[in-house]
């Protein structure tokens, strides 16, 4: 595969100094412009392995049971969670695995692991071996574990029924691992917001998920979302959907789309929450949650466009050795701008459809009620991949061999936005963030728009590419980024093949790894499970998957650490009940460092 990657500087890009009017209204139903929520989340139970806690759920052990790992060795590579493994716990797997996840750092002993959320199940691996330690008993047998296992009895009637869009991270600050997910335990309009926190065991180490005694001990927390949630005209409230989280030194920040039951879901905007990360640390009964809500005033109404060029907000997530500095403009947020009609808020209805802008926030700006401002670049804009200008939010296009496709989500930037204050070359702070755009007009093929973006008050783009496949006419999406600690950047994303089977690599869709240095020179593209003789395709749906990660690792903070998802064979089930072969998704987890392979 040949990639071809287009470079534009800083030198040619601006900061357009446009903040928006924010034309708040709101008093309204539904809310407009940038508004505090309704009410705060309220928090209705908490867990802390901490004998000082405050929870009402005590002090008693809470999190997964861990075992000793076999033993095992690997390079490069090694195999993450996948249907097989669920259907074997036994258990139940969804169709798409939505994978995520972070790696955290070794002790003295070289004992560490990478935690992972796939399809609502969880599995911490060893680093050294690479194979599973959670387990359903202490040392017990190996096996992936339900997410909703980690709120124990307390908090099973809160964390109940989740969505597939769970996330799996590491706290770089704060060293803890974090789980979380929204939970609809009691049907329509009942939305729970679900979050636990490593906690130490013992002399163990909260970044230890191995634990002591076969048992990883955890501070979890439920709250209830529905104060918080605004209603739409009609009074129900708008769907809280696919989460987003950033760590930073003063909150956990959580966003998510709203969208209207009552128009075919449509995105109508954006609510984001800064969570209390020092108690929730800490084991203690948390403050309650502060939350910002975002629906431009013209989406609602008899005239109103229905949806929002606006969604799907990005909260800043550190890594890197350096802390964040004492002169930031603290916690950033950015967003992709979708295309509209010349002059108005419509989504653009007639081809070519391009936007060349960001939305950017701070959370000062979300709290003082200021809509967004605009990164703009103009020498270089973008059509969002697959995007149909008769279903704009459409953006399934991406072909498979036997014919179908999957969804691109050409119509947001994809999680996460990597933030990191770098102290070599230029330095200052920057985020890195990447999406899916057309790349040919005529075959609607796909490739991967990657940021390097200058923060502050000034936000500006540093660098900016993109990365395609002009020669073989492969189709590239769902990318995510990392940093080094260099500024590199590392991109995993999905290769397809658009007319045979096996035509990426042996398995279509296929996983794909590369990094671009400072000045956007791009690594060796890496295919990770190239020439292993099988392939596969989803043949059930047109989602692949809406979540891929990709880490940096916090011993050296040079090693990216990328999880993502591929095929062990056609998949001709739904995987809503046990059905042996027919439900195939797998992922892998792979390392490397700028310059050694990648």
């Amino acid at each position: 595969m040949t990639i071809r990657n287009c470079l534009l500087l800083g030198a040619l890009l601006a900061f357009g100094d446009l903040t928006a009017p924010a034309q708040n209204n709101c008093g309204a139903t539904p809310p407009t412009g940038t508004c505090p929520a309704p009410a705060p989340p309220a928090q209705t139970w908490c867990a802390g392995n901490n004998t000082n806690s405050t929870c009402p759920g005590g002090t008693s052990w809470v999190g997964f049971a861990t075992s000793t790992p076999a033993p095992g060795s690997w390079v490069d590579q090694f195999e993450g969670l996948d249907a097989s493994s669920i259907l074997n716990a036994p258990g139940l797997p969804k169709p798409q695995p939505d994978p995520n996840g972070a790696v955290g750092p070794t002790d003295g002993n070289g004992t560490g692991q990478y935690l992972e959320f796939s399809a609502n199940y969880i599995q911490a691996f060893d680093r050294a071996t690479g194979n599973g330690i959670l387990s359903a008993k202490p040392n017990g047998a190996v096996a992936p574990q339900l997410l909703t296992r980690l709120f124990g009895a307390g908090g099973k009637s809160y964390c109940a029924n989740g969505s597939v869009d769970g996330i799996a991270t590491y706290d770089r600050i704060d060293q803890v691992f974090v789980l979380a997910n929204i939970f609809n335990p009691g049907g329509a309009d009942s939305y729970h917001y679900c979050i636990g926190v490593s906690a130490p065991s013992g002399s163990v180490p909260a970044n230890n998920l191995q634990g002591a005694n076969g048992r990883s001990r955890w501070n979890v927390y439920a709250y209830d979302l529905r104060p918080a949630i605004p209603r739409n005209a009609a009074g129900r409230l708008y769907f809280p959907d696919y989460q987003r989280f950033g760590a930073w030194s003063d909150g956990f920040y959580v966003a998510w789309d709203l969208e209207n039951q009552d128009q075919n879901f449509n995105i109508v905007g954006f609510e984001v929450c800064q969570f209390d990360k020092a108690n929730i640390i800490a084991g203690l009964s948390s403050n309650p949650p502060v939350c910002y809500t975002y629906i431009p005033s013209y989406v609602p109404g008899p005239s109103g466009t229905g949806s929002s060029l606006i969604h799907t907000l990005l909260p800043a997530d550190f890594e890197g050795a350096n802390p964040i500095p004492a002169d930031t403009a603290g916690e950033y947020f950015l967003a992709q701008v979708n295309p509209s009609d010349p002059g108005t808020n419509k989504q653009c209805s007639k081809m070519p459809c391009t936007s060349s802008q960001l939305a950017f926030w701070t959370w000062s700006g979300l709290t003082g009620g200021a809509g967004p401002a605009y990164i703009s670049f103009l020498d270089k804009p973008f059509t969002p991949g697959c995007y149909n200008p008769q279903r704009p939010y459409n953006t399934t296009c991406v072909p498979e061999p036997y014919g179908g496709v999957i969804d691109s989500l050409g119509d947001r930037l994809n999680y996460r936005l990597a933030y990191r204050y770098l102290t070599s070359g230029t330095s200052g702070e920057y985020l890195a963030v990447a999406h899916t755009v057309q790349e040919n007009a005529t075959s609607r093929r796909t490739g991967i728009r990657y940021y390097l973006i200058s923060a502050g008050n000034s936000p500006a783009v540093a660098l900016l590419g993109d990365i395609q496949d002009a020669t073989s006419h492969l189709f590239l999406s769902m990318p995510s980024v990392a940093m080094d600690k260099n500024g590199n950047l590392g991109i995993t994303f999905t290769v397809t093949g658009n007319t045979s089977r096996g035509s990426a690599v042996s398995y279509d869709p296929s996983p794909f790894f590369l990094t671009v240095n400072r000045n956007g020179t791009l690594g060796k593209p890496v295919a990770i499970l190239s020439n292993s003789g099988a392939s596969g395709q989803d043949r059930t749906d047109n989602f692949w998957g809406e979540y891929v990660s990709v880490s940096s690792d916090p011993l050296d903070d040079l090693t990216f650490w990328a999880v993502n998802q591929y095929m062990n064979g056609d998949q001709v089930s739904n995987c809503t009940r046990k059905v042996g072969t027919g439900c195939t998704w797998a992922t892998r987890i792979y390392t490397c460092q700028k310059g050694s392979g990648c």
